[in-house]
């Protein structure tokens, strides 16, 4: 029997055994130790002044006595600042290794999408399950500078975080912006394991971000000169009007299937970042380059842009660099936003689609389903600086109509006028 009195309070907890019906020792009654019946423990709380039976969900008496202790130490002040103390010091000693790879993991588990998966890789880096470092990512490559090299994440302080973000070189401020947001992610997730008691990253200002819209479209001329550099690479070149046309994020247009596309040329597939319907009817020669995309020998005829026994991810960068190169080129490496230029990249022919649909009278709600958005809301927002052209464009159509109408009435009005005179 384990027993505690705290503050003149007795608690007790008592090992039993509840003998089967077919035990040959169950005459020798509940304090019998060597049988094999299943062990229970009486909790006594002189607290509460109750008494109660729970199982110990054990066979062993020497386990049922350890679970008796347990439930004993609870109870005792000194035990459980031990316990505590005890609890920090091993959190201190999480590696920074492992700690990536839980995030990694929890993120996987949680199902968030490759694209943010990947952005995470590339900031913090990846880790196998025995704690290898499989992709550095920036926070490794840092870390391997370091001397002395901060081992543990209890070991990071908003010095280092500062010194590592210093060291970033990003081309865009908003990309440093959203990639300090990962690192307080993060530090937070490390706060609810217990591995540190306050985010180091909270002591650090986010970075600030100019005011603009950042979609950046390729001007038709732009647009040419690429289409142009592609010609004689019929594979590159229906890959590319593939996404000028259609409008698909270039993980998309990797998968595309030749199910998706109708016998009208109707394109519908589901987005794989948001699992949302995207709709768009393809122009004639898109169609016609698509039903003959020449295969290579690692392509299936229903997948023509998906390559066999290589990740998608992998076959995703292949393409990305494809096209890259293809912008250098023709010399297309910078493009013009509201906050100036960003260098040439893929996701511009997405944004090239919905912006032309936009100039040429399409509806937000149009676009939306061309695009796959789920809420034409998330269109405007991306796409609000061409919106508002519209809208400009549409007042002024608005205001020459009614001047046209009233130069139309008061000439009524004169006529009117004359004719009474006379």
């Amino acid at each position: 029997m384990a027993t505690i009195a705290v503050e003149n309070v007795t608690r007790t907890a008592t090992v039993f055994v509840r003998h089967s019906a077919t035990c040959p020792q169950i005459a020798q009654g509940s304090e019998w130790r060597k049988c094999n019946c299943r062990k229970s423990l009486l909790l006594y709380d002189g607290a509460t002044k109750k008494q109660r039976k729970v199982s110990a969900k054990t066979r062993s008496w020497e386990k049922a006595e350890d679970k008796a202790r347990l439930w004993i130490e609870q109870f005792d002040p000194v035990k459980v600042e031990l316990k505590r103390l005890q609890a920090e010091k091993e959190s201190r000693t999480v590696t920074i290794e492992h700690a990536v790879a839980a995030y990694i993991a929890d993120m996987k588990f949680r199902q968030l999408s490759e694209s943010t998966l990947n952005r995470a890789r590339t900031l913090l880096g990846d880790v196998d399950s025995e704690g290898n470092v499989t992709r550095s990512g920036k926070l490794f490559d840092w870390l391997d500078k370091q001397v002395p090299r901060p081992m543990c994440v209890a070991d990071i302080t908003p010095a280092h975080l500062t010194a590592w973000r210093a060291a970033w070189n990003y081309g865009s401020d908003l990309t440093a912006a959203i990639s300090w947001d990962g690192v307080k992610t993060f530090f937070k997730f490390c706060v609810g394991q217990g591995w540190i008691t306050a985010n180091p990253a909270n002591g650090v200002r986010r970075p600030a971000t100019a005011k603009g819209s950042r979609t950046a479209t390729f001007t038709d001329e732009q647009y040419t000169a690429i289409l142009s550099a592609a010609k004689g690479n019929q594979r590159l070149e229906t890959f590319l009007e593939l996404l000028r046309w259609g409008g698909l994020a270039l993980i998309d247009a990797v998968e595309f299937d030749t199910k998706w596309m109708d016998s009208e040329g109707v394109l519908r597939y589901t987005r794989r970042k948001t699992n949302t319907l995207a709709t768009v009817k393809l122009p004639g020669h898109v169609i016609a380059l698509l039903r003959r995309v020449p295969l290579e020998s690692d392509n299936l005829p229903a997948q023509p842009f998906r390559r066999k026994g290589i990740t998608l991810e992998s076959n995703n960068h292949e393409w990305r660099r494809d096209l890259q190169r293809l912008f250098r080129r023709a010399g297309v490496t910078r493009v013009k936003t509201d906050v100036g230029e960003r260098p040439a990249h893929p996701h511009m022919l997405r944004d090239t689609c919905g912006v032309w649909y936009l100039r040429s009278g399409m509806s937000l709600h149009g676009v939306a389903k061309i695009l796959g958005h789920s809420n034409p809301m998330i269109t405007a927002r991306h796409y609000l600086p061409f919106v508002t052209e519209l809208e400009k464009a549409h007042i002024s159509e608005n205001a020459a109509i009614l001047a046209a109408d009233k130069a139309k009435t008061d000439a009524a009005k004169t006529g009117k006028v004359l004719a009474f005179a006379r």
